[in-house]
């Protein structure tokens, strides 16, 4: 490599062809010592804890304007009059988190239905909403109502609709997924997605930062992406929350294939290439932001994650599915628990929105308040 990670001090900086070059090695004498210098970017800052949020997934509606591949949220057909989740069945979802102590309500939905399905939006109109968005708002404003935090997906937006949005939101999420405009071209993942130009992303990501937002990305593995294209992607992020400051966790996210996908052949990323993406992303991205690995999407594999600079789990539910990987099941609180420890690690449950967030700087004076009080219930570092 081009510097030495022997003593384990972490590098101060890392170019793009370090990068490159540290996914292409295959020395696993090298890749170990890079290994431990992760794992020791990450324990400088949160020590022994690695995190996840309890939650609750709200799925809105999974119609989408967008038809990526590799997609099994996505529903071109479904039945009139149930193109949105309805304000009753959300009820009983909100009143069942909130006596299950849940710490995050994750609100998600196909990115603006109504632009491309007429009937999505007669339905939002026979319910007084003019667009998705409003629907989404007026969600989160009734999870609040329940002493419920709000983390919201939804899509590519607007600054006038992520100012909106941030009023009842603790954060907001969007996936870069990949930085390539390659895989928008024909026959590739993107093809059919406009909301999936990095562009657009990119830009959504930015916007939240100029609102202060509390912000979640990731990039998503193994949908064709070349691995320049990866290093690209966590250095668009990294440059992003460096002007900002707004980027709390990044997600490395490998792809599953789903049955009822155009890519359910498609093979999915090796563990050691994805244990290798943590380990440079970990020397990429400044060590404030966390490194988020969801435990469903490697199941067996957890420990060398844990060993390799990740801190956080992410949202994980004892309610509901993860819709976006509806063939992947969560574990279960106790087995998160002991798969964390085993490795010598506390888990600890958090907020979606970060203890660093945590004031009127960040938050709407409402979200702070609820977030205020939710914080003294939670342990975390940062």
């Amino acid at each position: 490599m081009a510097f030495n990670t022997s003593s384990l001090n972490p590098p101060k900086s890392i170019t793009i062809n370090q990068a490159i070059e540290f996914l292409h090695q295959n020395d696993p004498n090298e890749i170990s010592l890079w290994k431990k210098s992760a794992q020791s970017i990450a324990f400088n800052v949160y020590q022994n804890q690695i995190t996840f949020t309890n939650n609750i997934f709200i799925p809105l509606t999974f119609l989408c304007r967008n038809a990526c591949h590799y997609c099994g949220f996505r529903r071109s057909k479904v039945p009139r009059g149930q193109e949105f989740l309805k304000p009753e069945k959300i009820e009983k979802i909100l009143t069942n988190a909130r006596t299950h102590k849940v710490s995050e309500v994750l609100i998600t939905m196909g990115d603006k239905p109504e632009k491309k399905y007429p009937y999505a939006k007669k339905w939002l109109s026979n319910h007084g909403f003019n667009t998705t968005i409003e629907y989404t708002y007026f969600i989160a404003e009734k999870a609040l109502k329940y002493e419920l935090l709000p983390h919201i997906n939804s899509g590519t937006l607007t600054f006038d609709e992520l100012s909106y949005l941030r009023e009842v939101s603790a954060s907001i999420g969007l996936m870069l997924e990949t930085i390539s405009s390659r895989l928008t071209h024909l026959g590739l993942p993107h093809e059919q997605s406009p909301d999936k130009h990095p562009k657009k992303r990119m830009a959504t990501i930015e916007k939240a930062g100029k609102l202060k937002i509390p912000f979640t990305s990731g990039i998503l593995v193994g949908i064709g992406e070349t691995l320049e294209e990866i290093v690209a992607s966590l250095f668009a992020l990294k440059n992003v929350h460096q002007k900002y400051r707004h980027l709390q966790e990044v997600i490395i996210q490998n792809f599953q294939p789903n049955r009822n996908s155009i890519m359910a052949n498609f093979p999915p990323p090796s563990i050691d290439l994805m244990e290798k993406i943590l380990i440079i992303a970990r020397h990429i991205l400044p060590p404030e932001i966390s490194i988020q690995i969801p435990p469903n999407l490697v199941e067996g594999h957890e420990h060398r994650f844990l060993e390799a600079g990740m801190s956080d789990w992410g949202g994980v539910s004892s309610i509901t599915l993860d819709f976006i990987n509806p063939d992947h099941n969560w574990p279960s609180f106790s087995k998160l628990e002991q798969i964390t420890r085993k490795i010598g690690y506390q888990l600890c449950e958090r907020l979606p929105v970060y203890p660093r967030y945590i004031n009127l700087e960040w938050l709407s004076p409402q979200v702070y308040k609820l977030a205020s009080i939710k914080k003294l219930e939670t342990r975390m570092v940062r």
